[in-house]
């Protein structure tokens, strides 16, 4: 993990979004995106990956606060369902 990028979500609470280590696409290592909130170590991952640390890079450079905040939104959305014993 190289580049965090830090932005708030609709409630105001600042959260860092980070490439994480993961294995992709043919047994490579490559990034998955992530996010914690900036006074927790807790890392929630999200569902897209990239290929490379460096494409990861790029995307969290360029992408919207806006976009940032959608895929957090999902993740948190996806780890309360996962946590419900019938993942409802």
């Amino acid at each position: 993990m190289s580049y965090v990028r830090t932005f708030t979500d609709d409630q105001g609470t600042l959260w860092e979004a980070i490439g994480t280590p993961t294995t992709v696409a043919h047994g490579r290592l490559g990034a998955r995106l992530a996010f914690r909130r900036a006074d927790r170590a807790e890392v929630v991952p999200g569902d897209v990956t990239f290929n490379s640390e460096e494409a990861a890079d790029f995307a969290l450079a360029t992408m919207s606060d806006r976009e940032l905040r959608r895929r957090l939104r999902l993740a948190l959305e996806a780890r309360r369902g996962a946590a419900s014993p019938s993942g409802q």
